[in-house]
């Protein structure tokens, strides 16, 4: 099969490897569609620590199953799947409370699980979702990315009718502002700092704080009686916009931690601002729970993946969707990668 293969900082080979083969209990997916996911640049590039080269990655996997091992039932091939991707070992506390993302088993497309970077990829059958036809290759496949900010809006206890802070309106921003509609927030502030990203974040439903004018905390703070927001989350990780949080939240109110700064960025908590206004901060990465419940929102179309699909490309030109992904450039939002074509 056709892979591509992360070799080192920097380094990546489109190769043939042999299919992988299906242990007992695992089922072996026709991955039709994968997601570039920032995580997955920062590993590439040295900035995040994922485990060690080489190494097929990505985690944003959508297919078909095609082939099953021993213990799964054989009606599962031809199945339309998406990949909740932590493995869990399903014995400790956390797998045994649904909280298998806070087991140290592992997770698909990391070491030493190999990722969706490929034709083919084997995950346990506990890890696969199924979507209907109603969504496309290309939806399912960054719904990975969608599911984790869904998750978070649910673990925080996010309370309807509140006021929700969202700092960034990348994926994980605007999956945070359609989160928090479809699950009944009052009103959703985002920041953005161009054109098409507010357009998104308004069609969305929610509130643009417009960073090329706006200070976020004195717009959050004008536009809630000078209280604040009730959440305030950070999808960036970086120092300036963390801060930002902890300023524009309100006393008694909830930080979410959710960006991941690079490995060389330091970030100062406000500790005694935390004591003396009873701020809570939580950090957040992923929850098995809200899977069905998104699949549910966005075959009713209450949530949209589609127009956060910005760009695909076959696989073997995955250096040309990395340097795009790298670019900056303002329209792009998620891209897909396709194996087959």
């Amino acid at each position: 099969m056709k892979a591509v293969i992360w070799e080192g900082v920097g380094k990546l080979r489109f190769a043939d490897l042999p299919e992988p083969e299906c242990r007992p209990g695992w089922v072996r997916i026709k991955v039709m569609a994968v997601g570039l996911c920032a995580t997955e640049v920062h590993i590439i590039r040295g900035k995040f620590y994922g485990g060690e080269p080489p190494h097929v990655l990505g985690h944003e996997i959508c297919g078909f199953i095609d082939k099953v091992g021993e213990g799964c039932e054989k009606d599962l091939i031809g199945r339309r799947v998406v990949v909740e991707t932590y493995v869990g070992c399903g014995k400790c506390e956390f797998c045994r409370t649904g909280r298998k993302h806070l087991c140290s088993a592992g997770e698909i497309g990391y070491p030493p699980y190999n990722g969706g970077d490929a034709q083919y990829v084997t995950v346990p059958e506990g890890c696969i979702r199924f979507i209907p036809d109603s969504i496309s290759w290309d939806e399912g496949a960054i719904m990975e990315a969608v599911a984790c900010p869904f998750g978070a809006v649910l673990q925080c206890g996010m309370k309807p009718g509140q006021t929700v802070l969202i700092q960034g309106s990348g994926v994980a921003g605007l999956s945070f502002v359609q989160s928090a509609m479809a699950l009944g927030a009052g009103k959703v502030f985002c920041t953005a700092r161009n054109d098409v990203k507010a357009a998104l974040v308004k069609q969305m439903g929610g509130e643009v704080i417009d960073l090329r004018t706006e200070d976020v905390t004195e717009y959050v703070r004008a536009h809630t009686d000078s209280l604040g927001a009730d959440i305030a989350i950070d999808a960036l990780g970086s120092s300036k916009t963390i801060k930002q949080c902890f300023s524009a939240v309100k006393s008694g109110g909830k930080v979410v931690l959710y960006g991941l700064p690079d490995a060389e960025e330091t970030v100062t908590l406000p500790v005694i601002d935390c004591i003396l206004r009873q701020i809570s901060v939580c950090g957040y990465t992923g929850n098995e729970k809200g899977w069905d419940h998104l699949i549910k929102l966005v075959d009713e179309k209450k949530i949209d993946l589609r127009s956060m699909v910005s760009a695909s490309f076959p696989l073997e030109r995955f250096e040309d969707a990395l340097a795009l992904f790298e670019s900056k450039n303002s329209r792009i939002i998620k891209i897909v990668l396709h194996p087959w074509e």
